[in-house]
């Protein structure tokens, strides 16, 4: 009996003498209110097509037209007994007036050029003036434009 008293005693020590009261660490976590932005709409795009096809030339120009003013797009140029080129093109409208990079490939040779052409009634108008040429770029050397009304460029369903 004195056995099972110590056996008892001991069992009854440990399970008392094991229990430790660790106070509980509450941390507390302060959530602020965070607004959710509404997502950013995408801006306005139109896409618009002209060509120019006449006999044997054809110039063709497709434009992705950002919020009225920032435009990119795609021209290229087929002109009998010319070097066919196409490209892409990357400006601004202002007004009526498309002034843009031209980005082409020509016989083989990457190029760029500046373009500018002139929205009417009808479509677009390209003009042209006096050029120069500064690390592999063509530019105007001044804004004194000349149209080429035979070339119009009619508005027209998209390839």
């Amino acid at each position: 009996m004195k056995n099972t008293t110590y056996i008892f005693f001991f069992i009854s020590f440990f399970l008392f003498g094991c229990k430790s009261e660790v106070p509980e660490k509450i941390e507390k976590v302060s959530v602020e209110k965070q607004e959710i932005a509404a997502p950013k709409t995408e801006s306005i795009q139109k896409i618009e097509c002209y060509t120019y096809l006449e006999s044997k030339d054809t110039i063709y120009m497709a434009l992705r037209i950002k919020d009225d003013t920032i435009v990119e797009g795609d021209l290229s140029y087929s002109l009998f007994e010319k070097d066919q080129n196409k490209g892409s093109i990357r400006g601004r409208i202002s007004n009526d007036s498309l002034f843009a990079s031209y980005q082409y490939t020509s016989e083989g040779k990457d190029s760029e050029r500046e373009v500018f052409f002139l929205k009417s009634s009808d479509g677009f108008v390209e003009g042209f003036t006096e050029t120069e040429e500064s690390n592999g770029k063509t530019s105007f050397r001044n804004k004194d434009f000349k149209l080429n009304d035979s070339y119009t460029l009619k508005r027209t369903d998209c390839r």
